[in-house]
């Protein structure tokens, strides 16, 4: 194998890149400086029959220019990991890699700035994908990007050949892009992102892809910090009884939980899951049963003084009516004086 292998010369100009021997079969150029990709990088003369694979990592690159690439219609693998690429605005070239008709295998591993929003310049991948017509594509590295969510769920979908889709050290939370679209995959690596659940929508979604355990299909999970509550149950069934493969199953593990010792342990392993209740929660519940207390405490008090009252009269109802009788015969007789009084007033006519 013919290998040109230029890493950490201190090159900062990309013109060095032209002298590349057009026997080269392998070209590795890391730990260089140039923060943009010029033009026919490669020149215009050579014709770069036996180049296969392209390694570009690690020199600072922050634009590649959409007619950087020529005369590498024969590359299969080209890597660009741990660069600073700005795929917005005027820097976004949706054709850049459009003259690698023949390539297999993209590595975009920690690629892009960290200085914008991933979800803007997702938007602006899947432009690449469409105009570059990477049609021939099979594997595909996004790791260590700080992808937080894809807003664009197309965003694969233009890869009708891809196979491996590598996601992990993300900060992902759920699978929100979709993958239907994608009918040769056969991978999905989704490691040590942040997810800590998977609700019924999503396991729908990953049992329609990767359910046929015939078809070969995997899908990666290891490293997520899931929490292993009462929230889990479904998830856990799943996990449990799923024909999926899931690779690495037994080092999926809790990250946290309750009850507090499932804590680390691996999922396959979990005998309880329960919630414990925040302090809010706790606090609520006390003044609601305080106040249901008192107000019950409060009604039996009243019905019983009533009682009380009642029985004290009932008891002592001989007395009262000998003392009221009088009373009563009393106000009668001074009823009935006031009404002969009346009939006796003269009347003048």
């Amino acid at each position: 194998v013919y290998i040109t292998n230029c890493t950490n010369t201190g090159f900062t100009d990309p013109e060095i890149l032209k002298a590349t021997p057009k026997e080269t079969e392998v070209l590795i150029f890391n730990g260089n400086h140039f923060p943009s990709l010029p033009w026919n990088v490669f020149g215009v003369w050579k014709d770069y029959k036996n180049l296969t694979v392209v390694d570009l990592s690690n020199n600072g690159f922050k634009e590649i220019a959409g007619k950087s690439f020529h005369k590498v219609s024969n590359v299969k693998r080209l890597i660009l990991n741990h660069n600073d690429l700005y795929i917005v605005s005027s820097l976004s070239h949706p054709r850049v890699f459009s003259n690698f008709v023949n390539l297999k295998e993209l590595h975009l591993t920690n690629a892009f700035t960290e200085q914008i929003v991933s979800q803007w310049y997702l938007l602006n991948l899947e432009d690449i994908f469409i105009g570059s017509e990477l049609t021939k594509l099979e594997k595909l590295h996004l790791e260590q990007n700080e992808f937080w969510k894809i807003s664009n769920p197309k965003l694969f979908c233009p890869l009708k050949s891809l196979m491996d889709l590598h996601l992990g050290d993300n900060q992902l939370t759920d699978i929100n892009f979709d993958l239907s679209c994608l009918k040769k995959l056969r991978h999905l690596d989704i490691e040590y992102n942040k997810i800590t659940n998977f609700d019924n929508k999503t396991l729908g979604k990953i049992d329609q892809i990767f359910g046929n355990a015939s078809s070969g299909r995997s899908i990666n999970i290891k490293g997520n910090p899931f929490r292993c509550d009462c929230k889990m149950h479904d998830f856990y069934r799943w996990f449990e009884n799923t024909k999926v493969k899931i690779s690495n199953k037994e080092e999926v593990r809790c990250f946290d939980g309750f009850p507090k010792y499932n804590s680390g342990i691996r999922i396959t392993n979990i005998q309880r899951l329960e919630c414990e209740l925040d302090i809010d929660e706790i606090e609520a519940r006390r003044y609601d049963s305080s106040d249901a207390l008192i107000h019950s405490l409060t009604v039996i008090v009243c019905l019983m003084s009533i009682a009380l009252v009642l029985t004290i009269l009932w008891i002592n109802r001989v007395k009262l009516m000998s003392k009221l009788t009088p009373v009563l015969a009393n106000h009668s007789m001074q009823y009935s004086t006031i009404q002969k009084d009346e009939d006796k007033i003269p009347v003048n006519v």
